[in-house]
């Protein structure tokens, strides 16, 4: 049978204060104990002046030790202080009793290493003078001295009170701790209870998100773990939500991407077999074909490229090289296009500008870069490189591009996988909405950053930062 957290933690909690207040009881009980010896013992020293001065006025009176005389006192003085007294000779045998003969330990003898523990100063303790009396006594003893002889005397009290005063005490602490255990219990119920209740509607939300059902989430307002703990629950569903619809969209937008153009193929293909295209269009729509192959080519190319730097196989191989070098030979990649457009390029009349970087990765940057740059450039507008130093020993390159630019929308959204603006389906139908995000893999990758800035109908800006060369760090 499963147990709750409920019960385990009440059951703990009450294990708990019963083992307390068991300790509790157990040292009070042994504390009570002594203290009533203590009190015993007390009584019987205040009590042992007066038995001393009876004893001694009596020897002085009668110039001996006269056993009648001091029984008679005894008896008196026993009734009043509530003990027995004896007076014991120097062999060990009683010589004076307070009790009624024949007393109770007549004919014993107390053996002399049981005498010389009593001191001039008094003894106190819980005994029976090994085996002098019956049973266990409150016993003062203290030696004198009569007429130049060694005398014992004796004052015992019952114990037969310690039981009935260590069950008073035994039953008072039950009630106490009854009384005690239920309250704390009550407390640690309602206390249990209402820790565990939002840990319930977490565990019951938790199974929900696993389920995939993200809409309905914890309000636990508790300023404590438990509340840190609900809220970042409500974080994670909330980016597991967000994943969930990115992988939707990925899907789609994936299948869209790879329909398209394989539908393309298919129609022109089975058109070229069965004779619908005239053979003089076959290298026309061969060409189309082939372009379309392409774009398949480049968009297998860039989800390998992202999977890879997901999968953390996407390793670097950094080097110090000039980064001007890279930018005029892409440059020159898109030199028709460029003309067609007439864009006027600005900025690369800079000294070298050395990084430290994988070449082949940032190559790749620059690529999708100023592909982007020539792609939304409006015609007779410019394309502006600048270099610049960081002051946290960085160096970053710039690439403007006049245009309509981007709004805060498209800004908050442009790295993300086939992400394409409105403007951009129409200008570039055949682009996949991959460059950008690979970009940005590549600089986090890097230790790098990219940013983009865009005045609407003005420029698009993009920055990205890598660290300086080596060789160049002073």
């Amino acid at each position: 049978m499963r147990k709750s957290v409920f019960t385990e933690f009440f059951c703990l909690c009450a294990a708990v204060f019963s083992t307390a207040v068991i300790c509790i009881g157990a040292v009070l009980l042994v504390v009570s104990c002594e203290n009533y010896k203590v009190d015993k013992f007390d009584y019987l020293s205040r009590r042992s002046g007066m038995l001393l001065d009876a004893t001694f006025s009596s020897v002085e009176k009668n110039g001996r030790v006269d056993t009648e005389d001091l029984k008679n006192i005894y008896g008196s003085m026993s009734e009043y202080i509530g003990s027995d007294i004896t007076l014991i000779d120097s062999d060990g045998v009683a010589l004076v009793c307070s009790e009624a003969s024949p007393c109770s330990h007549t004919g014993k003898k107390i053996e002399k290493p049981t005498l010389d523990r009593i001191t001039e100063n008094g003894l106190y303790e819980l005994s029976s003078l090994d085996g002098f009396y019956d049973s266990d006594y409150f016993i003062y003893s203290q030696k004198i001295n009569l007429n130049g002889q060694k005398y014992y005397i004796l004052a015992k009290i019952k114990v037969n009170k310690l039981p009935e005063y260590m069950l008073g005490i035994t039953v008072t602490l039950i009630i106490t701790a009854a009384v005690i255990m239920s309250i704390a219990l009550i407390i640690v119920y309602t206390s249990t209870k209402r820790l565990l209740t939002p840990i319930r509607e977490m565990t019951m939300a938790a199974r929900r998100f696993g389920e995939g059902d993200f809409s309905r989430k914890l309000h636990i307002s508790d300023e404590n773990e438990l509340g840190f703990l609900a809220n970042s629950l409500n974080e994670m569903a909330a980016s597991l939500e967000e994943i969930e619809e990115t992988r939707k969209s990925f899907i789609s937008n994936v299948s869209h991407e790879l329909k398209t153009p394989m539908t393309t193929i298919g129609g022109f293909i089975d058109g070229i077999l069965d004779g619908t295209i005239p053979e003089e269009q076959h290298h026309h729509y061969l060409k189309i074909v082939s372009k379309e192959v392409n774009r398949l080519a480049r968009l297998v190319r860039s989800m390998l490229n992202i999977s890879k730097y997901e999968a953390g196989e996407l390793k670097l191989s950094t080097e110090d090289f000039d980064i001007l070098p890279y930018i005029v030979q892409t440059l020159m990649s898109f030199e028709k296009r460029i003309e067609e457009k007439n864009i006027d390029i600005q900025g690369l009349d800079t000294d070298a500008f050395r990084v430290n970087a994988d070449p082949d990765l940032i190559q790749q940057v620059i690529y999708n870069l100023i592909e982007n740059a020539v792609k939304f450039v409006n015609t007779d507008g410019y394309i502006r490189f600048a270099f610049y130093e960081e002051e946290n020993g960085m160096r970053s390159v710039s690439i403007r591009n006049s245009g309509d630019g981007l709004n805060e929308k498209e800004i908050s959204k442009v790295f993300e996988r086939f992400y394409k603006t409105d403007e951009s389906r129409g200008i570039d139908p055949g682009g996949v909405g991959l460059g950008l995000s690979i970009v940005s893999s590549i600089m986090k990758l890097h230790d790098g950053k990219i940013v983009v800035t865009s005045e609407p109908k003005q420029y698009a800006e993009f920055t990205f930062s890598l660290k300086k060369a080596l060789g160049d760090r002073r």
